[in-house]
């Protein structure tokens, strides 16, 4: 009984000293500048330990309920933050130092904030000027360049495509991995459907310290997007529009008609030399073939729509064609017999495939405001951009609601909800890389229209005009997502707060395609009318508790945090196609056909993940001189089976050396040491049942059968990361910022798949498969050169190193126990030496290939390797003396070596060419990564550049070589032939130009050092110019600030490389590696006006 009357006391006391400590008074001021005693708005007032906050108005003034002896904290950028503890009622003046430190930033970090002085673990900050610039369908294209480290590769110029992002070399073998992304604290899977508009802040948590509180999905790093709130003052209504002219950035220049005809024609009769079979392609129908036909042999004009042989106008000229020399066709002299008069006409498919230019729309209007009591922000915004492939776009509505409202002096509630409907429509007759290569590489002597005015499809849909066909692709491409979080912040003491929330995010996708009838190639109409349709939704719930107590006692800063969080994903959908409705306008999946030969095909799926969390953090410092920080977080993921939890501890410390007393360097303003380690997990690499084991359905002699296709593994590990790192960071004279930092890496137990034999029956085992080391160094730097009311300069720069390295394999019995891979020879070590692919203490990500030395010029420099075998030709190639010593008969089993021919490099002095002979390019992942800026603005006028820049790696332009090539012989080439050997062009960059090179001598289209590229590059990312009207004259019109603002985006790069862009690699002499879609240049006009 005295117990329970004790334990009522001490609550009864508690209760009474909180009620006491909450009892507030008035407190209003002004807030003014020290440097030229103006006042200041917009700074945030907030009482320190509480949600109590509000911002000062237009003359600095603010007024905040407050107890005596709370703390009030005055923040602004582009000052020092100020503390003040209130003695007592009344008015107070606070004066703001100005200051460009980076150090008196804060910044969010894993569920909360911290002064950037004051953080220990590795954290980067997104300058929100780089947001304000710019048109972008999501924000991740802005990373490129501004975060250390961070890679960004903008491999697509495609409407609404996202870049690929990498922290720090990435933890897979071939130096890929996506950080986690989180909006509001909500996960996401990408940065699809958010408006950059909408975005406070950007923050990257880079090493294990800063992201172990996020634990299970951390392990390549941690990008934190914030969205706008609002704040207390005067409320504001902006809006901006921002229009963009798009054009093309096509690094390939094909030949005309004429040139088309003059080199295919001689290439042809240049390796008719050594293969007279393939001399017929001279006078067979084709495109540049003399055997096509303008009139049957009844007289009438053929259709090429419907007759191949009407498709391309070379034709040798006579008086059935010679009429068409009044539509335009041209004539030139036959290069075969210098005699003969060829007629043909130019036609160029960029003209019909692609929009001269396009634009993309970014309007957007905003809501904010608020008082002590709540605070909202509001924001609606439509991108609309148009891909300059006809009839592509991507489309998107966003709209977000973010609100704060204080329901009781101890109890705020936060809402949030965030809507965005996405429409997009991409290439239909040719994939992306394809479209913009292949397809514009089509031969230029395609007759274009029929004599009904009718466009030609040409060869057939894919290598064709794409206009002809457009129209019959039905492409239906929609996602809605759907983002509602409700949380409460409840002041249970002073200084000791709980946050619950609770977050719902909806994604949903409908996909719809339908092909009407279409003319598939001349004669050919595809009438299969085939439909299908996918549905797919997922509904994410994360639930989670977080209480904080933060507190000082003397000289000592002390901050406990704790809490839980549930994950659960549900996804699920549906899929159906099939095929021959009745007729075009039946587009629903109903109307396909049914019945004993022809069935539509249906399927569906169920999937759901769960992950149960704990986590704490400790923050402590003395005199803000030491400081340090302890993580933990412990996960269950339902992915797993039998080692579903994983514990993963984090911890750093810091010191802020320019607050000893015997520092006494002046013009050293900040210096911090900091050292951190943590570990973090990930599973990303298995789905949601993956180790349970499956079974595959195959349909075999008209009965249907279960395969067991993926074997069980219930004991797969947790791969984990384990990272250290040490850094250096402060600010020199006030106004130099810089940040140093080491890092290291080591991810052990990796997930990976290896194949298996076939007779085992399963193509692939998915375990724990080694692990592998990133380690770096990255260099932060921020300088305000002029900072004064009317004037100012500022430049940044980042930069970074980072290499990867296998430390262990499964033991298999192998060199190295290495996983793929081939042999070359080693002149060093005089043998073969196994190279590439997975292997213990190498790179993973390298190249090797054939070097070309240089071309035989001269005879001399064939007869000194007389006695060659090349055995990568379609047939064996041999030097003079070996085919000199083979009869007519066994001459016709091999190709001579010739002039113009490439004089490979024989590695190891065999006589021979083959595999063996393959030589180290270089690594196919950059080394070195970052970008800097520059920015000046006087009075209202600002201007801004930024680069992005990457060094230290190769690129393989096979989409160069495919052309150069002639591949598959019916083809256009690119100018770059215009520099090939001839009897009369001895010195000539590349080699003899052959019909069907790799049908032939495969000089060009073997992978070699002539199309492997230095892929180092600078880009000039985007230019920026903006003028701000004074105040006086945007008050004429009743508002707070009017910008206009003009922007070029994409400008260019400086490279040797010769890629679509040299950010991206190319799959060496496969469809894959035909280019892509570069990014567009673009110039954007825009207009802001703030009420």
């Amino acid at each position: 009984m005295k117990a329970f009357l004790k334990m009522g006391l001490l609550l009864n006391f508690l209760l009474l000293t909180f009620m006491a400590g909450a009892q507030s008074i008035k407190i209003s001021g002004q807030v003014l500048s020290k440097e030229d005693n103006t006042a200041i708005a917009g700074v945030s007032v907030v009482v320190k330990g509480k949600s109590s906050g509000t911002q000062t108005d237009a003359e600095g003034r603010f007024t905040i309920d407050a107890a005596i002896g709370d703390v009030l904290v005055f923040t602004s950028v582009g000052f020092t933050t100020q503390e003040v503890k209130i003695e007592s009622a009344g008015s107070i003046t606070i004066t703001l130092q100005a200051s460009v430190s980076k150090m008196d930033e804060v910044v969010v970090v894993g569920y909360g904030t911290q002064k950037k002085s004051k953080i220990t673990g590795s954290v980067s900050k997104l300058d929100p000027k780089v947001l304000q610039t710019g048109v972008r369908s999501n924000p991740a294209s802005a990373l490129a360049g501004t975060i250390p480290g961070l890679r960004v590769q903008q491999t697509s110029g495609r409407p609404g495509a996202v870049p690929n992002i990498v922290l720090r070399g990435g933890t897979n073998y071939n130096g890929t991995g996506s950080p986690l992304i989180l909006v509001d604290g909500l996960v996401r899977a990408g940065f699809f459907e958010v408006n950059q508009e909408d975005v406070e802040s950007i923050e990257v948590l880079k090493d294990a310290s800063a992201t172990a509180i996020y634990g299970a999905r951390a392990n390549n790093g941690v990008i934190l997007i914030t969205t706008k709130k609002g704040k207390a003052g005067t409320s504001k209504i902006t809006v901006g529009s921002k229009v963009g002219v798009n054009r093309l950035n096509l690094p390939f220049e094909f030949l005309n008609a004429r040139d088309y005809l003059y080199y295919s024609r001689n290439a042809v009769k240049t390796s008719g030399v050594y293969d007279p079979s393939r001399l017929s392609q001279l006078t067979a129908a084709g495109p540049f073939g003399t055997g096509n036909r303008f009139l049957d042999g009844s007289g009438n004009v053929i259709d090429g729509n419907v007759n191949s042989l009407g498709v391309w106008s070379t034709m040798k000229l006579d008086n059935t064609n010679r009429n068409k020399l009044n539509d335009g066709w041209e004539t030139m002299i036959d290069p075969i017999n210098g005699t003969d008069t060829l007629i043909f006409r130019n036609f160029n498919y960029k003209d019909y495939a692609l929009r001269d230019y396009s634009l993309t729309q970014d309007h957007n209007v905003s809501m904010s405001g608020g008082n002590d009591k709540g605070k909202y922000y509001a924001g609606f915004g439509m991108y609309d951009e148009k891909g300059l492939p006809i009839n592509t776009f991507y489309r998107r509505y966003t709209f977000v609601l973010n609100s704060e409202y204080k329901i009781r002096p101890w109890l705020t509630s936060t809402s949030n909800l965030n809507f965005a409907n996405a429409k997009w429509r991409d290439p239909v007759t040719n994939s992306e890389g394809n479209y913009l290569s292949r397809s514009l590489g089509a031969p230029p002597t395609m007759r274009g229209w029929n004599e009904k005015g009718e466009l030609l499809v040409g060869r057939d849909v894919g290598d064709g005009n794409p206009l002809v066909n457009d129209a019959k692709f039905i492409r239906n491409n929609n996602s809605d997502k759907f983002t509602i979080s409700q949380g409460f912040k409840i002041d249970l003491l002073k200084n000791l707060y709980l946050k619950t929330s609770a977050n719902l995010f909806y994604d949903e996708g409908f996909y719809e395609s339908f092909n009407k009838d279409y003319l598939q190639s001349p004669g050919n109409i595809n009438r299969t009318r085939s439909s299908s349709a996918s549905f797919g939704r997922s509904l994410s719930q994360t639930y989670n508790a977080v209480i904080d107590y933060n507190t000082s006692f003397g000289d000592h800063d002390l901050d406990l945090m704790a809490g839980s969080e549930y994950y659960d994903i549900y996804s699920y959908g549906v899929s159906a196609s099939g095929s021959q409705a009745p007729s075009d306008d039946f587009l629903d999946l109903q109307y396909v056909r049914r019945d004993a030969t022809t069935q539509p095909s249906v399927d569906s799926y169920h999937e759901r993940q769960r992950i149960l969390s704990f986590f704490g953090r400790a923050t402590y410092d003395y005199k803000e001189k030491y400081l340090i920080t302890g993580t933990l977080r412990s996960d269950g993921y339902s992915k797993l089976i039998n080692n579903r939890w994983g514990t993963f501890p984090g911890v750093s410390v810091g010191w802020n050396l320019h607050k000893e007393d015997f520092f006494d360097v002046r013009w050293i303003n900040a210096l911090k040491l900091r050292a951190s380690y943590g570990q973090n997990g990930n599973v990303s690499g298995i789905s949601a049942y993956g180790l349970q084991g499956g079974y595959s359905v195959n349909r075999y002699n008209t009965s249907t059968g279960y395969l067991f296709s993926t074997p069980p593994f219930p004991d797969l590990l947790w791969e984990r990361s384990s990272t250290y790192e040490g850094g250096v960071e402060g600010n020199i004279l006030g106004k130099i910022d810089f940040n140093i930092a080491y890092y290291k890496r080591i991810t052990s137990n990796k997930i990976s798949s290896f194949n298996l034999p076939a007779t085992s029956g399963i193509t692939s085992l998915t375990t724990n498969n080694g692990s592998m080391q990133n380690q770096g160094v990255e260099v932060d730097l921020n300088y305000a050169i002029v900072r004064k009311k009317d004037f100012q300069v500022d430049v940044a720069a980042n930069f970074a190193y980072n290499a990867n390295k296998v430390l262990k394999l499964p033991n298999n019995g192998l060199e190295n126990n290495r996983q793929g891979g081939f042999q070359v020879w080693d002149p060093s070590q005089k043998k073969l030496i196994w190279v590439a692919g997975t292997q213990q203490g190498q790179d993973p990500n390298v190249a090797y290939a054939y070097v070309a030395e240089g071309l035989y010029r001269t005879q001399a420099e064939l007869d000194a390797h007389g006695n060659r075998v090349d055995l990568n030709g379609a047939k064996i190639l041999l030097g003079t003396a070996k085919w000199a010593a083979l009869t007519p008969a066994q001459r016709a089993s091999y190709y001579n070596i010739a002039l113009g021919d490439v004089r490979w490099r024989d590695v190891d002095q065999n006589d021979t060419i083959d595999f063996r002979d393959r030589v180290y390019m270089g690594r196919t992942v950059p080394r070195f990564t970052g970008g800097f800026s520059a920015a000046a603005r006087w009075k209202g006028l600002s201007v801004s550049a930024r680069f992005d820049y990457a060094f230290g790696f190769v690129a393989y332009d096979g989409p160069r070589a495919w052309f150069m090539g002639n591949a598959q012989g019916t083809f256009n080439t690119i100018k770059d032939v215009y520099d090939t050997w001839t009897p009369t062009n001895t010195n000539a960059k590349f080699p003899t130009c052959y019909w069907a090179d790799q049908l032939f001598k495969n000089n060009v289209l073997r992978e070699s050092s002539m199309f492997y590229k230095k892929g180092d590059y600078l880009a000039l990312r985007e230019v920026n110019i903006n003028y701000a009207l004074p105040q006086r004259w945007a008050g004429a019109i009743k508002s707070q600030a009017v910008n206009f603002s003009v922007t070029m985006q994409n400008v260019g790069y400086l490279s040797k490389a010769t890629l679509y862009s040299p950010e991206s690699g190319s799959i060496a002499n496969s469809a894959a590696g035909f280019g892509g879609y570069p990014l567009p240049r673009i110039i954007i006009f825009g207009a802001q006006v703030t009420f």
